[in-house]
């Protein structure tokens, strides 16, 4: 991480060296490449640079920072232009009004979104879906590379819920990520920064690292392009060249990115765990609901083969003549005609803290004149569940009946 405000600048000038190590042939002392770019990449594009330049004895001028920043500088000396996706690559295309080389836009290499949170992870963050508890509070980058970065994520699954609840969560919209490192080490009360992986390369002091799963993940890459002055310096085009040898890569590999295929493809993807149960009968168990009783046993299950709650996606609905298991104490003993606590709570309790979605059909609730203050916190109304069991099918649930 940048420890100091960004207007950042790398320059190395080292003489006696030529550029036969990645096959050039003229390169002179004099060349000075001037290279502006935004700031994800740029610890990567720098050390690169600075690799490049001492060996060939070109003086590398790289700033990182806000487009804002160096662009009316650009239009006048940039020699190379490197973005952190491909909508900005096209955004500067556009800016820079024909001094930059659209066809000379090289892909380097890729990176994916991440999570990070409090050194510890205070609040015991897993995955994306984490984000969306009640109570945690998220910040996100509005702009450079991660426009639209939070939406996109929140809306891989095509469930509108899912976007409406992380933008309930989110407390902060930072313009770039300059400013939200800044928030991040200002603002503790901020639980998760919804951002790249590249930035927890940049400063592990400051925050955790939670890598997303591949349900919700999403890939943007960094592409460097030769501008019309940079055309007339081979230099230009010899640096393009060694960002794809393999020892940029590495360079960029120690600072997060992606940089062969075989990386951005788990070897055994594993989605998550998404199930539906339909629980209407009345039948007991070990003095708790069956029904309840066989979702905990589904989650125990997963859970033993290495499963985390984070990776399951589960819906118990509960309707007919199971539906007054969620109901709180004195409604339930006058129901029931029984004296004493509602047995199931504590069950209840258990499943919804682990990310299970209990839910009581309305349609139920309605016909025995129950009201909400009359149901067990923690369970959610839904309406018909004919449905609610086809919106969840839709969604990829698998649909059981104890």
């Amino acid at each position: 991480m940048f420890l100091r405000p960004i207007h950042l600048a790398s320059r190395v000038l080292i003489s006696g060296l030529t550029l036969s190590a990645i096959g050039a042939s003229t390169v002179s002392a004099k060349d000075v490449l001037h290279v502006y770019g935004p700031e994800g990449p740029y610890p990567a594009i720098r050390e690169a640079a600075s690799v490049f330049g001492e060996r060939n004895s070109i003086e590398m001028n790289v700033v990182g920072d806000a487009t804002s920043k160096w662009l009316a500088k650009a239009k006048g000396d940039a020699d190379l232009i490197y973005s952190s996706a491909e909508f900005m690559m096209i955004d500067f295309i556009r800016d820079m009004e024909g001094g930059l080389d659209e066809a000379s836009v090289t892909p380097l290499y890729w990176r994916p979104s991440a999570i990070l949170v409090r050194p510890g992870n205070p609040k015991h963050i897993r995955d994306f879906p984490d984000l969306l508890r009640s109570g945690v509070k998220v910040m996100v980058v509005n702009g450079s590379g991660q426009t639209g970065l939070w939406e996109d994520m929140a809306g891989r699954q095509g469930n509108f819920r899912t976007v409406r609840a992380l933008r309930n969560n989110i407390v902060l919209f930072a313009t770039n990520s300059t400013e939200a490192r800044r928030l991040w080490l200002a603002r503790r009360e901020i639980d998760a920064w919804l951002t790249w992986n590249i930035w927890y390369k940049a400063d592990s002091r400051n925050s955790a690292l939670v890598p997303v799963s591949q349900d919700y993940v999403i890939y943007r890459q960094c592409s460097i392009g030769i501008t019309q002055q940079g055309k007339n310096k081979p230099a230009a085009g010899q640096f393009v060249k060694f960002l794809t040898t393999p020892e940029a890569a590495g360079i960029f590999a120690k600072w997060g990115w992606i940089t062969t295929p075989a990386d951005s493809v788990p070897l055994a993807p594993r989605g998550v765990v998404r199930r539906v149960h339909d629980v209407q009968e009345d039948a007991w168990e070990a003095e708790v609901g069956r029904g309840l009783a066989r979702v905990r046993e589904l989650v125990s299950d997963y859970e033993s083969v290495g499963f985390h709650t984070s990776e399951m996606n589960i819906s118990a609905v509960f309707h007919g003549a199971a539906a007054y298991w969620m109901l709180q104490d004195e409604p339930y003993s006058a129901f029931a005609k029984r004296q004493g606590p509602n047995p199931n709570r504590l069950l209840i309790q258990e499943l919804v803290q682990e990310g299970v979605s209990i839910e009581l059909c309305a349609e139920t609730m309605k016909a025995h004149g129950w009201k909400r203050a009359d149901i067990l916190p923690g369970v959610r109304v839904v309406g018909s569940v004919c449905a609610r069991i086809v919106e969840l099918e839709r969604q990829g649930h698998v649909y059981l009946r104890p």
